[in-house]
């Protein structure tokens, strides 16, 4: 739904009604943040502060988008053989996209 005016008709037992127009609701704006990922390395798994959440290719913004709330999220790509990518992501009610290139560690753990 587009923000805009709405219009809003009220009226009370014997009167006539009285038409208003209030601000747009809150729900014309994004509730809350999320993120797609583009990696490259898809299946590399994506860690929202801590908790393991899929993978890459499970928030591609096609299938899916990782919510992150209304606040700053500590977000992890790792896959092993690769160093891991690191980031404070922040999208403020906004969809981000993510782009993260992971780097060969030349086949050590993470």
């Amino acid at each position: 739904m587009k923000p805009g005016w709405v219009l809003v008709l009220t009226a009370c037992a014997g009167q006539q009604p009285a038409f208003l127009l209030a601000p747009p609701t809150s729900d014309s704006r994004p509730t809350r943040a999320e993120a797609v990922f583009r990696c490259s390395e898809r299946d590399a798994e994506v860690v929202l502060d801590g908790v393991p959440q899929g993978t890459c290719e499970d928030y591609d913004g096609e299938k899916h988008a990782l919510a992150l709330g209304n606040r700053a999220r500590r977000v992890v790509v790792k896959k092993p053989g690769f160093s891991a990518w690191e980031s404070l992501v922040e999208a403020d009610g906004t969809r981000v996209t993510v782009d993260v290139t992971l780097v060969s560690n030349g086949g050590s753990t993470p």
